[in-house]
């Protein structure tokens, strides 16, 4: 089994965590004047949890053949089989549905006839070896 983590793009990690301290700021601050509607805490509280969970469980697995992936509740596998090419990536914008990642250059994984995913691994070198151990056949572009 090998893990790899995402990597963060400052801007956008800090961006979410200054968005966390103020959603949790203006909860301290309704409950405070007495004023804190259940509702309005429970969905600031469940807003900020998905946050603080996407932000420290964004990773890769490599186990048994298959590309674990997982970014908060947003999970799934690969099978390495399937892989057909990894291309690298850099932009704010990715042309991919699904994106369990934290940065904005990572890779864009196709696999299967149609499938993609944007993944953005830390020790990139690593992480392409150890998927061509595996699937040799992949293609990297």
């Amino acid at each position: 089994m090998t893990r790899f983590f995402s990597t963060k793009n400052a801007y956008t990690t800090s961006l979410l965590w200054l968005l966390v301290a103020s959603m949790l700021g203006l909860l301290y601050m309704a409950y405070q004047e007495g004023e804190t509607p259940f509702m309005a805490a429970l969905v600031i509280g469940l807003t900020v949890g998905f946050i603080v969970w996407v932000l420290l469980d964004t990773r890769y697995v490599l186990r048994q053949n298959f590309l674990f992936y997982r970014s908060g509740p947003i999970r799934g596998r690969i099978p390495v089989g399937a892989i057909k090419s990894i291309k690298k990536h850099k932009g704010l914008f990715v042309p991919v549905t699904l994106k369990p990642a934290l940065d904005i250059n990572g890779f864009i994984i196709t696999y299967n006839q149609f499938d993609d995913i944007f993944v953005s691994p830390q020790h990139a070198d690593t992480f392409l070896h150890e998927l061509k151990k595996i699937n040799p056949t992949i293609e990297i572009l």
